[in-house]
């Protein structure tokens, strides 16, 4: 047995059709083909990292958000973020400072300034482990929304996917923690 993992990118559903790639780990937004299978795995929610001496307070109001500076995380070229697209979706643009395709250096970048950098719920404990940094909570505006895992209906009943799978439920942060994916 092989893992691989790839960065998100164009064509990566093709590349499961043509059976070049067992499983796509995705968030529901709606872009993976119709006839593949999915399952939820987690859910994600928003929060915004700041520094420690920022001037906001625990939580963001929209009005608040809008107003700030921001470094936006952008994984995908060319792909709106998905804060980007929910803003949209009330009428609301944010200000981007900097663009960068590392959550890891834009964290570094927070000390000492006020920018908001939006991530994950996943992201907390490194956050949490930045000194200068603190965590405030995301504008309602931002929802959250879930991590699934996604194949082709051929392999449903492969025994080797089916164990694939059933492993990917077990590690996942919300199985066996009685919160339902």
């Amino acid at each position: 047995m092989r893992f691989e993992f790839l960065p998100w990118q164009a064509g990566i559903a093709e590349l499961v059709e043509r059976a070049q790639l067992d499983l796509i780990l995705h968030i529901d937004d709606g872009l993976l083909p119709v006839h593949f299978h999915s399952e939820r795995l987690y859910r994600e929610d928003w929060i915004c990292a700041v520094a420690c001496n920022s001037r906001f307070g625990e939580r963001l109001s929209l009005k608040q958000y809008l107003a700030a500076t921001h470094i936006v995380v952008a994984t995908y070229g060319g792909v709106q973020t998905i804060p980007d697209k929910q803003l949209a979706a009330v009428g609301a643009k944010r200000n981007s400072f900097i663009r960068l395709p590392y959550f890891g250096v834009a964290l570094q970048c927070l000390p000492r300034t006020d920018l908001v950098l939006t991530v994950t719920s996943g992201m907390r404990s490194a956050i949490e482990r930045i000194p200068e940094l603190r965590i405030v909570k995301a504008p309602k505006e931002l929802h959250g929304f879930h991590f699934l895992m996604a194949w082709h209906p051929r392999l449903t009943t492969d025994p080797r996917h089916a164990w694939l799978r059933e492993t990917l439920r077990q590690v996942s942060p919300q199985v066996g923690s009685g919160q339902p994916p």
